[in-house]
C-alpha cells in the first residue's frame, strides 16, 4: 500500500516514465515512423534480392528455391522471386500480407516497403532483360529483433526505465526526506516537546521546502514563546488575585465579629478585584485579536481635552495638575473606546507617580511623514502624517534597565512604582497593545529633566 508521499512519487514517476517510453514504442510502431527499421529493410531486402536473382540465373529455379528456405530459415523472411513478365519462379505464392506491397512497387516501378505492425517489402532488382520483384514478409520477432538497430533499441529502452526508477527514487528521496523530519517535529510538538525544532534535522537546501522548515521553526518559536507567556501571566494573576482574596478572608472574619468597616472594606476589594479581571480580560482579548473593533474617524485634540479633565479631577487632592497642548484638531481612525483607554492609562499612570503640587504635561502635534508639522488640519487633507502625543511626568522616573519591561503584564518597578500605589501592573500593558493594533507605537524613557514620558506614535487620517 503506497501510505507514504515517498512510494506515491517514486511510483508514479517510475509509472509515467514507463507509460511514456511504451506510448513512444506504440506510437512509432502503429504510425510506421521508423527509419531505422526501413533502413534495415530496404538495404536487407535489396541484398536478398540481388542475390536471389544472382541464384536464379546461375543455378535456376532449384539453387533459387534452396536460396529462399534459407534465408527464411536464418532471418524469418519468408519471400518469393517474380520474374519481369509476372511470374513467380519458385512456384511459391506472394504472401498475403505484402500483396499490396508487391502491386504498388510493380505500378511505379520501384521498391516499396511497408513497416509497420507487419514488415513487407518489395526490392527491385533491375538485369538488362527487365525488372525482378523479390517480394518479402518479416517473420515478426525474428526480422526485427534479430537485427542489431533494433536490439539496440530494447536495450536503450530497458536503460531508460532503469535510469527513470534512479531518478524517480531520488526525486522522492529529495522530496519526502525534508516532509518525513517536518511530520516527526511536529508530532513532539504535539506531544508536548516545544523545543524541537525542523531544520537541522534537513540537509541544506533552497527551496520551497527549506522555507516551508524555517517556517515551521518560527511557528515553534512563536508557539513556545506564547506559552511561556501564558504559563507567566496566569502566575502573575495568582499571584495578584491572591492578595485581595486573603483581605477578604480577613474582612469577611472581621465582619463575623461585628467589627465596624470591614464591609467597606470588603467593598473595596471587591471592586479591586473586578477592576483586574476587567483588564485581565481586556489584555487577553487584544492579544488575541479577534475582537471586531470599530474604526470611525477620531479628533485627538477632542478626546485628550476629555481624559485631560478627568485626571485633573484625580489630582486636585494633591494639588496635581495636567496641562494639555494641543494647538490643532488631529484626527485618526480607530475605536474611540479603546483609544481613550489606552491614553487614560498612560495619563492616569503619570498622574499617579507625579509628586504634590507638580504638573503632568500632555502635547499633540501632526508631524508630516514623522517630522515637520503638516500646515492643514482638515480631516481628509492629511498626507502620510503621523500624530504624536507625549506624557511626561515629574517623578522619580524608572532606572533605564527598566525602560524595556515597561509594557511587559504586572511589571512594576522595585522602587516608587510598586503595588502600594494601587496599580495593578496592567495599563501599560493594555497601552501598548491598544496602540499596536491601530497600527502605532509607544515608547518609554526617561528625559534630562527627571521623571517618566511616554511617546506614543499614531498614523494620522488620511
Amino acid at each position: 500500500m503506497m501510505r507514504s508521499i515517498y512510494s506515491k512519487i517514486f511510483w508514479w514517476f517510475w509509472l509515467a516514465g514507463g507509460l511514456v517510453t511504451a506510448s513512444v514504442v506504440a506510437i512509432t510502431l502503429l504510425s510506421g515512423s521508423q527509419p531505422l527499421g526501413q533502413r534495415w529493410l530496404a538495404q536487407s531486402l535489396d541484398l536478398y534480392a540481388n542475390t536471389a536473382v544472382d541464384a536464379y540465373l546461375h543455378g535456376g529455379k532449384p539453387a533459387l528455391q534452396k536460396y529462399l528456405d534459407e534465408i527464411q530459415q536464418s532471418v524469418g523472411i519468408r519471400a518469393t522471386l517474380i520474374d519481369p513478365q509476372g511470374r513467380n519462379l519458385p512456384d511459391r505464392p506472394v504472401p498475403p500480407a505484402a500483396e499490396a506491397v508487391y502491386a504498388r512497387a510493380r505500378s511505379v516501378n520501384q521498391s516499396t516497403f511497408h513497416t509497420r505492425l507487419v514488415w513487407t517489402g518489395a526490392s527491385v532488382v533491375a538485369r538488362p532483360t527487365g525488372n525482378y520483384f523479390l517480394v518479402a514478409q518479416v517473420s515478426p520477432g525474428r526480422g526485427v529483433f534479430a537485427q542489431p538497430s533494433a536490439s539496440a533499441a530494447l536495450l536503450k529502452t530497458v536503460v531508460a526505465l532503469l535510469a527513470a526508477g534512479l531518478l524517480s527514487w531520488l526525486l522522492a528521496r529529495h522530496i519526502g526526506a525534508p516532509v518525513r523530519a517536518l511530520q516527526i517535529a511536529a508530532g513532539k510538538i504535539a506531544a508536548g516537546d516545544l523545543s524541537v525544532r525542523a531544520t537541522p534535522s534537513i540537509p541544506a537546501r533552497n527551496d520551497e521546502l527549506a522555507d516551508l522548515a524555517h517556517d515551521f521553526d518560527r511557528m515553534a518559536e512563536r508557539l513556545q514563546s506564547l506559552i511561556a507567556k501564558q504559563h507567566e501571566l496566569l502566575g502573575d494573576i495568582s499571584h495578584e488575585l491572591r492578595s485581595p482574596l486573603t483581605r477578604l478572608g480577613v474582612s469577611l472574619e472581621l465582619a463575623r465579629r461585628g467589627e465596624p468597616g470591614s464591609l467597606d472594606r470588603m467593598e473595596q476589594e471587591i471592586a479591586k478585584l473586578n477592576a483586574l479581571i476587567g483588564q485581565v480580560l481586556t489584555l487577553t482579548r487584544l492579544q488575541s485579536q479577534q475582537d471586531q473593533r470599530t474604526s470611525v474617524p477620531v479628533n485627538l485634540r477632542a478626546l485628550l481635552e476629555s481624559v485631560a479633565a478627568d485626571a485633573r479631577y484625580e489630582g486636585q487632592n494633591e494639588n496635581k495638575a495636567v496641562t494639555l497642548d494641543a494647538p490643532q484638531d488631529v484626527w485618526i481612525n480607530g475605536d474611540p473606546a479603546l483609544l481613550r483607554s489606552a491614553i487614560e492609562n498612560v495619563v492616569r499612570n503619570a498622574v499617579r507617580y507625579s509628586p504634590a503640587n507638580d504638573a503632568v504635561a500632555i502635547q499633540l502635534s501632526l508631524k508630516a511623514n514623522g517630522s515637520a508639522p503638516a500646515p492643514s488640519t482638515r480631516p481628509g487633507m492629511l498626507e502620510h502624517s503621523a500624530a504624536q502625543l507625549v506624557v511626561q511626568d515629574h517623578g522619580v522616573g524608572v532606572p533605564p534597565e527598566s525602560l524595556p519591561r515597561l509594557f511587559e503584564p504586572f511589571y512594576r518597578v522595585s522602587n516608587a512604582r510598586d503595588r502600594q500605589t494601587g496599580g495593578s501592573g496592567l495599563g501599560l500593558s493594555i497601552a501598548q497593545k491598544v496602540i499596536q493594533w491601530h497600527g502605532g507605537a509607544i515608547v518609554a524613557s526617561n528625559p534630562t529633566t527627571g521623571g517618566l514620558e511616554i511617546k506614543i506614535t499614531l498614523p494620522a487620517k488620511a
